[in-house]
C-alpha cells in the first residue's frame, strides 16, 4: 500500500506538545497487541486520522480545541478486521455498515465475485466505487473467477485488468482461487493473477479445503498465502507449518472457531485471523458484525489479547498494511475501540480515522449511497423460456430405467452423484416430487445465448410449485427448481423479467419475488426487508416441504466448484472426482 503519514512534521510536533491534538483519549487501559500486555493509565493524541502520541499523559497535546474522551480506565483497543468476507451481495454497502459499524470492525477486506460475474470487470470497477470513500477502510480482493461454467469464463478479468487493478490502493491481492483449479487443472489464467499480485508486493488468498500434503504443498509454492478452509485443529496446524496465516471462520457458510480451542496455548497465535466468510442479513441485524466472533473466542477461554491481535495486527501485517493499521501506536491511523472492560468486547464507542463513527451501538457518521451504473440493472441476458425447454427427452433406443441425480448431502451445502428410478412420461423424463425427485435445471446469463442444461436433483424435498434464482456462487446463471415445468417456466420468467433476485411459483402463480435488480445479486431493499423477506422465502419453502436449514444458500452453491462432489452448469452435470460433465 502506498498510503502512509510519513513524514509527517504535525505529528511530530503533537507528540512533542509544539502543536495541539485533535482529540484525546485520556487515562484508559491499552490493550497493546504489539507486546501483548494490558498496559493502565494511557492516553492517545490523535491529529487528523493520524495517533501521535500513546503515553502515560497526554495533557501537553491537549488545546484550547482539543476534544477530550474520558476513558475512565476502560480499556483502549485498535479497530477490528474482517480479512475474509464477501459483501459484494444482497445489500447496499451504506446499510450493511449502519450495522456493521457499532461493533467495531473498522476495515474490511473483501471478496468480490458477484459484481465481476455480473460483469467482468467492469463490474468490479463499480464495486470499487461502492466501497470507496467510506468513514472505514474497505479493500476489494481481484476475483479469480474460477467457475465451472464456460460462459462465465468469458467475464474472467485479463492479466492487462489485473496489473492496473493492482496499482489501486483500494485493491489489495487476488481474492481466492480454489486449489484444484490451481494445481490440478494447472489453471494459467489464475496463475498468472497470482504472480502479477506477488510481483505487485500485494496478497494472494487461498482455499485450500480438502488439500494435505503434497496437495497442500504444492498449493503453498504455486503462490497462496492464506487459507480460510481449515475445519479441523489439525487442518490449522498443517497450515501453520506451511507458513500460511489461517484465516478461522464464524459466520453464516460455516462455524469453525472452537478448532482453535484446543490447541490455543499449544502454539502461537499470531498467524491465525478470525473471519466471517460472510453473514446474512438477519445474523447482521441480530448479532452485530465479527464483534460476536470476537466476544465468542473470549467467553470460549482466549485470552483477550489474543482474540483482539486475531482481528487486528495478525490481519494487518499479512496484508501488508500494518505500517498505518492494525494497532494503537504513534504513526498509525487512529481506529480506536473504547471497550467497557476486559472481556467485554462490544465497544463503547468507536473511532475510525480518528473521527468517532459509532457510541454505544449506534452509527454516528452519514452513509451516502453510492448509484450503480445502469449496466449493473441489466445482466440477466435471457429469452424467456417455454415448457418445451425443459423437456428432457428419451433416448431413441427407450428409457432408461435410472436417471441421473444430484443428491443434496444432510447440510445442504455438499452433493453427491445418484441415481433414481426414471420416470418417463409421453416421450421425456418426468419429475416425481412424491419421490422427491424435481427438476433442476440452469441456464447462463452471461452471452445472451442462453444455453441450458435440465437435470434432476433430490434431497430438496419441494412437493409443488417451483423456485428460481440469480445469485449462483462463481458463475453468471439462473437456477431453478421444481416440482411441475408450468412452475418453473413462470419462476424463471418472471426472474428475467425482474433482473435477477427469488422468485416462488405455485400451482401457475407468482407466490412471492424477492427482487436482486443491480447485477442480479443485490437488492435495493433496506436490509431490514430483505432479512424479513428471507425468512418469508424459508419458511414458504418449508411450508413446501424442504427440510433444508437454508434453502437459499443451498441452490446459491449448486453450482460452485468450492463444494464437492457433483454441480450443474449449462453444459451439463459437473463431476469432481472423475473430472468430466455427464448428462442425465
Amino acid at each position: 500500500m502506498r498510503q502512509t503519514n510519513f513524514p509527517n512534521r504535525k505529528l511530530a510536533d503533537v507528540a512533542l506538545g509544539r502543536e495541539p491534538a485533535d482529540l484525546v483519549i485520556r487515562e484508559g487501559v491499552l490493550l497493546d497487541v504489539y507486546s501483548g500486555r494490558m498496559i493502565p493509565g494511557r492516553s492517545v493524541a490523535v491529529s487528523g486520522q493520524w495517533i501521535a502520541y500513546v503515553g502515560a499523559d497526554a495533557s501537553h497535546t491537549i488545546g484550547r480545541n482539543t476534544e477530550v474522551i474520558e476513558a475512565d480506565g476502560r480499556i483502549i483497543s485498535p479497530g477490528y478486521m474482517d480479512t475474509h468476507t464477501h459483501l459484494a451481495g444482497c445489500w447496499d454497502i451504506s446499510d450493511f455498515l449502519k450495522y456493521a459499524i457499532p461493533g467495531g470492525t473498522t476495515t474490511f477486506i473483501t471478496e468480490a465475485e458477484a459484481y465481476a460475474c455480473a460483469l467482468g470487470v467492469e463490474g468490479f470497477k463499480a464495486f470499487l466505487d461502492q466501497i470507496g470513500n467510506r468513514p472505514v477502510k474497505m479493500f476489494g480482493l481481484i476475483p479469480a473467477m474460477v467457475t465451472l461454467s464456460p460462459a462465465t469464463e468469458s467475464l474472467a478479468i485479463s492479466r492487462h485488468d489485473v496489473q492496473e487493478l493492482l496499482k489501486d490502493d483500494r485493491v489489495l491481492g487476488i481474492g481466492e482461487s480454489y486449489w484444484q483449479n490451481v494445481v490440478l487443472n494447472s489453471n494459467g489464467r489464475v496463475m498468472e493473477m497470482m504472480r502479477e499480485a506477488l510481483k505487485a508486493g500485494k496478497s494472494v488468498q487461498g482455499h485450500g479445503a480438502g488439500a494435505f500434503d503434497r496437495k497442500l504443498a504444492a498449493y503453498t509454492a504455486a503462490g497462496a498465502l492464506s487459507c480460510h478452509e481449515a475445519i479441523t485443529s489439525e487442518d490449522v496446524l498443517s497450515r501453520l507449518e506451511y507458513g500460511y496465516y489461517v484465516m478461522v471462520r464464524e459466520g453464516d457458510v460455516r462455524r469453525d472457531l472452537e478448532i482453535i480451542i484446543p490447541i490455543k496455548d499449544d502454539i502461537d497465535l499470531r498467524r491465525v485471523i478470525l473471519v466471517t466468510d460472510g453473514v446474512n442479513p438477519d445474523l447482521l441485524i441480530k448479532e452485530g458484525y465479527l464483534v460476536d466472533v470476537v466476544q465468542k473466542a473470549v467467553d470460549l477461554g482466549v485470552d483477550p489479547i489474543h482474540a483482539v491481535q486475531m482481528v487486528s495486527i495478525n490481519p494487518a501485517e499479512h496484508f501488508g498494511i500494518d505500517h498505518f493499521t492494525g494497532g494503537v501506536s504513534p504513526g498509525r491511523m487512529a481506529d480506536i475501540l473504547i471497550l467497557p472492560e476486559e472481556g467485554v468486547m462490544s465497544p463503547d464507542m468507536v473511532l475510525s480515522n480518528g473521527v468517532v463513527v459509532a457510541i454505544n451501538g449506534e452509527t454516528k457518521v452519514p452513509l451516502p449511497k453510492v448509484p450503480h451504473p445502469e449496466s449493473l440493472y441489466h445482466t440477466l441476458k435471457i429469452d424467456p423460456i417455454s415448457e418445451a425447454d425443459l423437456h428432457i427427452p428419451l433416448p431413441e433406443e427407450g428409457p432408461e430405467e435410472y436417471v441421473r441425480t444430484i443428491d443434496i448431502q444432510p447440510g445442504g451445502l455438499v452433493t453427491r452423484e445418484g441415481k433414481a428410478e426414471a420416470q418417463p412420461l409421453d416421450g421425456q423424463y418426468c419429475a416425481a416430487p412424491d419421490r422427491d425427485l424435481l427438476k433442476v435445471v440452469f441456464l447462463e446469463r452471461a452471452t445472451g445465448k442462453g444455453e441450458r442444461f435440465v437435470g434432476f436433483v433430490r434431497g430438496w424435498g419441494q412437493k409443488r410449485g417451483a423456485v428460481a434464482i440469480s445469485q449462483c456462487w462463481d458463475c453468471s446463471g439462473v437456477l431453478a427448481i421444481g416440482a411441475e415445468d408450468r412452475d418453473l417456466v413462470l419462476a424463471v420468467n418472471r426472474l428475467i423479467e425482474i433482473q435477477g433476485g427469488i422468485v416462488l411459483t405455485v400451482e401457475g402463480r407468482v407466490e412471492m419475488e424477492i427482487p436482486f435488480a443491480i447485477g442480479g445479486y443485490v437488492s435495493e431493499m433496506p436490509i431490514e426487508e430483505i432479512a424479513r423477506n428471507m425468512r418469508r422465502f424459508q419458511e414458504a419453502m418449508a411450508g413446501l416441504g424442504s427440510t433444508l436449514e437454508n434453502a437459499f444458500l443451498t441452490m446459491c452453491t449448486l453450482a460452485s466448484p468450492a463444494i464437492p462432489f457433483i454441480r450443474i452448469i449449462e453444459k451439463g452435470y459437473r463431476r469432481f472426482r472423475e473430472d468430466d460433465i455427464v448428462g442425465v
